[in-house]
């Protein structure tokens, strides 16, 4: 349909992407609903039902965001950016299946579509497409699950050793891919718990305030001599089976002036904090001559720099800093402005498959690129 005459149509929607990311998204999905009554021919934008589908997918009602985005490409059927947002969708869901298959979507209409793309490499990290729906990326994703480590992860591990699989890997990755730039510098594996960081982060930032569910998060770190330790680390971590109980990343810290190559374990309990930590401590003792430093800790970063006592832990929960009840009521404020009413702030966190990935490749190629190492 012929859209070049909707001038006000277009100025309204602007308004409401604006509000998108300006105000409320309960307030923001009120002004798309009410637009349509005052201007019936955004039921003919494809962008309009684009832009509901995201404030719905916000608010967590998956239902109508589904809706929206069909919408969005029945009125144009090769309109890509809604193809992604459903594989964005149904990521958030059990469904990794469906997921693939519309990310695969937007990249077939769109070959160069970056954010696909990056979003497909993550995926392949949980789910393995059939034949019949691989794609380029899936098949170097296969490539690279194939190729051998050589390494005893029963003895210490050599910088060598870890070079020359990298090596090997990128050979594999440079024959299909050519542009290694990625969107994620974390390597991270999940085990069917979803911490709802995002959530939580953005109660933070917005009251200053930490939620409750972060007073029962703990964590294991370990800090890692240098660049080459995260590295076995990061190998360690998927090959080890102690550690696949629990959701686990490897990072480059840059918060300070100096590089932390961290390695984090994350714990629900203080019991388990602690037993995880000299559990860990055993097991790395084979890998590492130094000793490493490894510490139970809890929470984020953040919220350590803004309340001080928070971080300290103790065996006994009564001598740490408790949560103070008004705190309660942000979280409260928080899920009322972006969350339907009647449904839950939570998605789901999916199991990630064991081996080397495209993925952890290009998150430890950009660690290289960071560090300024060509290898």
């Amino acid at each position: 349909m012929n859209t070049l005459n909707y001038k006000d149509e277009f100025i309204q929607l602007n308004k409401i992407i604006e509000s998108y990311s300006q105000i409320s998204l309960k307030d923001s999905l009120l002004l798309a609903n009410n637009s349509k009554f005052k201007f019936p021919n955004l039921n003919n934008i494809p962008q309009y039902h684009n832009i509901l589908g995201l404030i719905n997918f916000r608010l967590n009602d998956l239902e109508n965001s589904i809706l929206n985005f069909e919408k969005a490409i029945n009125l144009e059927p090769n309109f890509y950016s809604a193809y992604y947002n459903l594989g964005l969708l149904f990521f958030k869901t059990k469904d990794l299946k469906k997921s693939y298959n519309f990310l695969n979507k937007a990249i077939i209409i769109k070959n160069d579509y970056k954010l696909a793309r990056d979003k497909i490499i993550e995926i392949l990290s949980f789910y393995e497409p059939d034949d019949k729906n691989s794609n380029f990326i899936s098949d170097i994703d296969k490539k690279v699950k194939q190729v051998s480590n050589k390494i005893d992860f029963s003895k210490e591990i050599t910088d060598q050793q870890v070079i020359n699989y990298l090596k090997n890997c990128k050979k594999v990755v440079l024959k299909d891919l050519k542009d290694l730039s990625y969107n994620k510098v974390q390597i991270y594996r999940t085990k069917s718990i979803n911490l709802n960081c995002e959530r939580h982060k953005a109660i933070f930032f917005k009251y200053n305030s930490i939620p409750k569910y972060c007073f029962e998060c703990y964590k294991v770190v370990i800090e890692s001599k240098n660049f080459y330790d995260l590295l076995k680390m990061s190998l360690i971590f998927d090959q080890i089976t102690f550690f696949h109980k629990f959701n686990r990343k490897n990072m480059i810290d840059k918060k300070s002036d100096t590089d932390i190559f961290k390695s984090i374990i994350y714990c629900q309990s203080l019991e388990e904090v602690f037993q995880v930590e000299n559990e860990t401590k055993k097991i790395l003792s084979i890998y590492f001559d130094e000793q490493i430093l490894i510490e139970s800790k809890r929470g984020c970063h953040e919220y350590a720099s803004k309340y001080p006592e928070y971080k300290k832990i103790f065996k006994k929960k009564s001598e740490m800093m408790p949560m103070p009840n008004e705190w309660l009521d942000n979280e409260k404020k928080y899920d009322l402005e972006n969350t339907k009413d009647g449904i839950e702030n939570s998605g789901v966190s999916h199991d990630t498959i064991k081996g080397f990935s495209l993925n952890n490749f290009l998150v430890i190629n950009n660690w290289f690129n960071v560090q300024k190492i060509l290898f």
